[in-house]
C-alpha cells in the first residue's frame, strides 16, 4: 500500500524535530567538554602544588581527578565528532542476518521486458516482486525509474521512494544512496523541494541506514544545495 504525502511529511517533520534536539544535545556535549578541559588544566596545577607541598595524598588524589576528566573528555570526543563513524560501526554489527542470508530477487526478466518496451508486464512483474521483497532497494528503483519515464506517472514515482525510507528496517545497499539522489532528482523536477529536504535530513539523522561515509558526505552535500536554494 502507497504511503500519502502527508505520511512522509508527518514522518520528516518527526525526524526533524529529533534532529534539533540531538543538537541540542550536542551543544550541551560541548559545554560539557569545555568544563572538563578546564577541570583537567586544573587538576594538572593542583598536582604541582601538591608535589611542591609534600602532600602525597594530595597530589594521588588530582591526579586520579585528572585521568577522569581525561578519559570523560575522549569519550565525548567520539561522541561529539565521531558520529558518523559510530553510526557505521552500528549499522555493520546491527544490519539483519535475514536481510543477509536471503537469495536476491530475480530482476533480469523485468529488465528484458523493459528491453522490449512492454511496460505494462514489466510494472506487473515489479508489483509481484515488490510484494515479496518490499525491502530490496533495486526494485524500487527500476520501479521508479520505470513509472517517471515510459509510464509517465512521476507522481507514483516519488511515492514508491517514499514508501521504502519509511520502512523501520532495510537491505544493506549501494542502491538506497542511488534511490534517495534519484528521489531528490525527481522531486526537484516537480518542485517538491520542500519533500526531498524533509526525507533527507530524517535519512542523515536515522541509525542503521548503512550509508558508506563517502555517501553521507554526498547526502549531507546535496541537502546544504537543498536547504540553499529554498533559503535563496
Amino acid at each position: 500500500m502507497w504511503h500519502t504525502d502527508n505520511d512522509i511529511r508527518e514522518n520528516g517533520n518527526m525526524q526533524l524535530n529529533g534532529e534539533w534536539v540531538d543538537r541540542a544535545k550536542k551543544g550541551l556535549l560541548i559545554l560539557c567538554f569545555l568544563a572538563l578541559l578546564g577541570a583537567t588544566i586544573w587538576s594538572g596545577m593542583m598536582i604541582s602544588v601538591c608535589v611542591g607541598k609534600g602532600d602525597k595524598f594530595g597530589a594521588f588524589f588530582y591526579f586520579a581527578v585528572c585521568m577522569a576528566c581525561g578519559a570523560a573528555m575522549g569519550l565525548l570526543f567520539v561522541v561529539c565528532c565521531l558520529r558518523d563513524f559510530a553510526d557505521g560501526m552500528l549499522d555493520t554489527l546491527m544490519a539483519p542476518r535475514r536481510f543477509r542470508d536471503r537469495p536476491a530477487p530475480l530482476v533480469t526478466p523485468v529488465r528484458a521486458l523493459i528491453r522490449e518496451e512492454r511496460y505494462d508486464e514489466a510494472r506487473e512483474r515489479l508489483d509481484a516482486l515488490l510484494k515479496e521483497y518490499p525491502d530490496v532497494p533495486e526494485l524500487r528503483i527500476l520501479m521508479l525509474d520505470l513509472l517517471n519515464g515510459p509510464l509517465n506517472r512521476p507522481d507514483e514515482a516519488m511515492r514508491t521512494a517514499e514508501s521504502y525510507f519509511i520502512r523501520p528496517e532495510r537491505v544493506r545497499s549501494e542502491d538506497n544512496a542511488k534511490l534517495l539522489l534519484r528521489y531528490i532528482g525527481l522531486a526537484r523536477e516537480l518542485g517538491r523541494e520542500n519533500d526531498a529536504t524533509l526525507l533527507l535530513a530524517a535519512e542523515l539523522h536515522r541509525m542503521k541506514t548503512g550509508y558508506t561515509q563517502s555517501e553521507r558526505q554526498t547526502l549531507k552535500t546535496t541537502l546544504a544545495a537543498l536547504r540553499a536554494e529554498q533559503n535563496g
